[in-house]
């Protein structure tokens, strides 16, 4: 009788992975019991995040959708992996903005084995950490070392500062020092991620609505989040505004945005009751 193959032992892969999830999923769960209208609206957002998987073509690349969570693993080999992860990301936030909703998540880089039916290592539990404990706010963050590797994996034709550079272009340094997407910007979202120019305008819209409904959230928790992208757009709205005269060559594109609510009333008094609720 023929002896059976021993199969291979599992070893883990160095890779870079994404962990990202929905933010205030359960509430937004809680309405669709009522809404058909916002089940209807959440299907489609889930299936827009799945489809951030299909936005970059590595060999190496494995895919894990669960409930509001989705993780996106590759080799760190892949050529220009990095930036490709990036663009992924960017496209996805900018996407799930357009339907209402956002997104938290982290990237980093490490030991993870991670097949169509198991999903397990030390990045992912990086990852998640990174995700539930760092970025906290709606935001997607980044691990320094994936700068590392954008550099020694570059494009052909790429130098390893042009990769890096390349990749930058999608990412800023918050307050808090950490890496992260811009998905507020007219630089980051129309120049770097693709966005019609025409569209920005109701993309903001889009953003406002999202600030407004989270500035006047019950819970100061969730205040707190929407504090900081508040921050954001406003500081967005008002780099329109103060425009000087010359360099505008559309003003009905500047009136669009500064036209937008400015939330400075709300977001003070928000900011007055995330104070009294962290001193009583």
């Amino acid at each position: 009788m023929p002896k059976l193959k021993k199969p291979s032992a599992p070893r883990y892969d160095k890779r870079i992975i994404l962990f990202i999830d929905f933010l205030g999923f359960k509430e937004v769960v809680e309405r669709t019991k009522t809404d058909v209208d916002e089940f209807s609206r959440l299907i489609d957002a889930l299936e827009s995040i799945g489809v951030a998987g299909e936005l970059t073509t590595n060999a190496s690349q494995q895919v894990t959708q669960f409930s509001d969570s989705l993780v996106i693993s590759y080799k760190v080999s892949e050529t220009s992996g990095v930036f490709w992860m990036v663009n992924a990301i960017a496209l996805t936030l900018i996407q799930l903005v357009g339907q209402g909703y956002l997104l938290r998540g982290a990237v980093t880089i490490g030991k993870l084995y991670h097949t169509q039916r198991h999903l397990v290592g030390p990045a992912m539990l990086t990852a998640y950490e990174m995700e539930s404990k760092v970025a906290c706010v709606p935001r997607v963050i980044f691990d320094p070392k994936i700068i590392k590797a954008a550099r020694r994996h570059p494009q052909p034709g790429h130098t390893p500062d042009e990769e890096e550079s390349y990749v930058r272009h999608f990412v800023k340094t918050d307050l808090d020092g950490q890496l992260y997407l811009d998905f507020v910007t007219w630089k980051s979202v129309v120049e770097v991620a693709g966005l019609d120019s025409d569209a920005y305008p109701e993309y903001l819209a889009k953003l406002a609505t999202l600030i407004e409904t989270g500035l006047n959230h019950e819970d100061v928790r969730v205040i707190e989040k929407y504090l900081w992208l508040h921050r954001a757009y406003a500081a967005e709205r008002e780099r329109f505004a103060a425009m000087p005269a010359q360099y505008v060559h559309d003003p009905e594109y500047v009136d669009a945005i500064t036209a937008l609510p400015s939330f400075s009333v709300l977001a003070t008094k928000a900011r007055k009751r995330l104070g009294a609720a962290k001193n009583s």
